[in-house]
């Protein structure tokens, strides 16, 4: 009696060749993307230059401005923090409870913080005429 059954799975004759094929397809597929998006970046390159230093210091003041006005309204916002913070604090006070107590002098530090940055631009480079 002779067993006729052929195997599921064919196994390679050189599975070394084999894999290495796999990995060659690889290595070239990754090779030609690579290749493609360098020439596409190459390619849609563009050069941009300002008009002069009028224009270039007439984009830095609006560019000044619009900082200057998001930082007045978040050092707002961090004012209102710091104020929510202290009432919790204050409650917590009342109620004598220690981890309110952390919540609110954590919650009131991390305004005051946020206002602190705000207001400190000039050490960033950002010179406003509203702070």
């Amino acid at each position: 009696m002779e067993n006729k059954n052929k195997p599921a799975v064919q196994t390679a004759k050189n599975p070394v060749k084999s894999f290495f094929s796999v990995l060659n397809a690889k290595r070239r597929k990754i090779s030609l993307s690579l290749t493609m998006m360098l020439t596409t970046m190459m390619l849609t390159a563009a050069s941009a230059f300002a008009d002069g230093e009028d224009a270039s210091s007439e984009a830095e003041g609006m560019f000044d401005n619009v900082v200057g006005f998001f930082a007045d309204w978040i050092g707002r916002v961090g004012l209102v923090v710091a104020f929510v913070g202290a009432t919790m604090f204050g409650f917590s006070i009342k109620s004598d409870d220690p981890e309110g107590k952390q919540r609110g002098l954590t919650t009131m530090v991390a305004g005051f913080i946020v206002f602190a940055v705000t207001k400190s631009l000039n050490l960033f480079g950002i010179h406003t005429s509203a702070i």
